[in-house]
């Protein structure tokens, strides 16, 4: 089965409207940033759910644009796709295909193509299911079994007001769903957040399709 192919099942058998899956083009430009706020582990949190991410460079000269390498061009088809129009810590991103098809290794190119932070290197089905715009649910996982839902909500609320929570158990392994007033507050918790240290765990956040708790 052809990339393109196993993408579309994972999305019920269609990839979404205008994707199309011949794009080869991997890298993205990314504009109208939060320049005081927003850095590359940041943007690396937010595009790395619809793909694995090479490199990402904030361009000095213009701190409200980035460049942003995804791996394959249908990963950055789908980053296009879900994050064009996006809220992201008050702004409104815009996202296009860059006219530079890589990012030249430099010092102010930040480098993830090992990272084991990139979501896409195991579990790639799963992952390409769960690809979807922004939501105001945030599904966190990683988590230490001792976690309570008190501590979640002290790591995260600080991002926007939170409607309701719920921790729970699946597979053996606790997890739990956060369900924020807006999309931009969920959005702000997930680039914020995804990665940190909570109680001694390396936390993974994404986004959740589910509409309530």
């Amino acid at each position: 089965m052809g990339q393109a192919a196993m993408v579309a099942a994972a999305f019920g058998g269609t990839l979404p409207p205008g994707v199309t899956g011949t794009n080869d083009r991997c890298t993205l430009i990314v504009s109208n940033l939060n320049s005081d706020r927003v850095d590359a582990d940041k943007l690396f949190n937010l595009f790395s759910i619809y793909g694995n991410i090479v490199r990402i460079k904030v361009l000095r000269n213009k701190p409200d644009h980035a460049l942003v390498q995804m791996a394959d061009g249908l990963q950055a088809e789908l980053a296009v796709h879900y994050l064009k129009g996006a809220m992201l810590l008050g702004q409104k991103l815009e996202v296009n295909f860059s006219k530079y098809p890589t990012i030249t290794p430099a010092p102010d190119a930040n480098d993830y193509s090992t990272s084991n932070l990139n979501r896409f290197n195991s579990n790639v089905v799963k992952n390409y299911r769960h690809c979807c715009a922004p939501t105001k649910m945030i599904h966190i996982s990683a988590l230490s079994q001792e976690i309570t839902e008190d501590a979640i909500l002290d790591h995260v609320s600080e991002h926007g007001t939170v409607v309701k929570s719920k921790l729970f158990e699946a597979g053996g392994k606790t997890q739990a769903l956060v369900q924020f007033e807006s999309e931009e507050a969920a959005t702000e918790a997930l680039v914020s957040k995804h990665a940190s240290k909570l109680e001694g765990s390396t936390i993974r956040i994404s986004f959740s399709q589910m509409q309530n708790i």
